[in-house]
């Protein structure tokens, strides 16, 4: 039963691309969709740290900070993949992550590689083709959605390993609320990456006070910002707390691979609601190649779980 959680996970990352998509076409940057999302999620899992009765090695505190900064890197691909190409491209291809996972372990870290997992990885390949195609159209910029959410994948695939090499050294909560409190800090210090600029009024503050006061944006893109960000913090903490209850890493990444076919599957009911045409300007057979490409990446996300050796302690 516990599956349900990361389900709905899956349902709130796929409703949050689309809500991302929308709060861009209102006027929102990656300043919004990057910074603020992710000091939300800093400030939420703060309070883990006094749940975890460990002490923390400070002197290895820069290992969270280098975990941040892959994470960072990550949101920061997915959300311009969101920006410049369709949900229904970007989000089933971050199936792609679990087997970056298998080969960063094996080739970075000397982790033993099944033959399932490389057999995943050809099958994720095949699926990445199918789904990539679609976005090789006239007109587009050719092939950018799919390099941004691949380099997302791989972004994220390096947090995981990360994660799984490093938390042991802290305990869990207490890295997990490290590194988003980190996530937190270095966003914010991105920001003149991101397009920010400091208004004349305030170049004198430091860098978090301009931000604070800076960060405008229309009227009608806060409401979609806001609920992106909610959605995002629901999703990070349903799958981190699932994770650290249940400790079945295995089953909470197949049942969260599914939210490339749920973004789909959002995008031909409900794309509407949300402002977003791409079932009508992809068409019914684009949208069919790209559950199909999002299909074989799934299989290959449950094969690749399914035949993991243990990773060595």
């Amino acid at each position: 039963m516990h599956l349900i959680l990361p389900l709905i996970a899956a349902i709130a990352f796929a409703a949050g691309s689309l809500v991302f998509k929308r709060a861009f076409a209102e006027g929102a940057t990656l300043s919004h969709a990057v910074g603020l999302n992710n000091v939300a999620l800093g400030v939420l899992f703060l309070p883990l740290m006094a749940l975890d009765p460990r002490p923390i090695p400070w002197n290895l505190l820069h290992l969270p900070f280098l975990a941040a900064a892959t994470f960072v890197a990550g949101h920061l691909f997915n959300v311009a993949a969101l920006r410049v190409g369709d949900v229904s491209v970007a989000t089933p291809l971050l199936g792609v992550k679990v087997v970056f996972v298998a080969l960063i372990a094996r080739f970075a870290f000397g982790w033993p590689l099944s033959k399932g997992q490389m057999a995943a990885a050809a099958l994720t390949s095949l699926g990445v083709v199918v789904t990539g195609w679609t976005d090789l159209r006239p007109g587009r910029r050719v092939g950018a959605t799919t390099l941004l959410a691949l380099g997302c994948a791989g972004a994220f695939a390096v947090t995981d390993v990360l994660i799984q090499t490093w938390a042991p050294k802290f305990g869990t909560l207490n890295f997990l609320s490290l590194l988003f409190a980190a996530l937190a800090l270095e966003s914010m210090l991105a920001l003149p990456l991101l397009g920010f600029r400091a208004r004349p009024e305030t170049q004198d503050l430091p860098i978090l006070q301009q931000a604070l006061r800076s960060l405008g944006a229309p009227p009608a893109a806060w409401r979609w910002i806001s609920l992106a960000t909610a959605l995002s913090a629901i999703q990070a903490l349903l799958i981190t707390g699932t994770i650290a209850a249940w400790r079945d890493a295995a089953g909470v990444n197949v049942v969260y691979g599914t939210r490339g076919l749920w973004s789909l599957a959002l995008v031909w009911w409900a794309g509407s609601w949300f402002g977003n045409a791409e079932r009508k300007e992809s068409g019914p057979g684009v949208l069919a190649t790209r559950a199909a490409g999002g299909t074989l990446i799934l299989t290959a996300v449950i094969l690749a779980l399914g035949s993991a050796p243990a990773a060595p302690r």
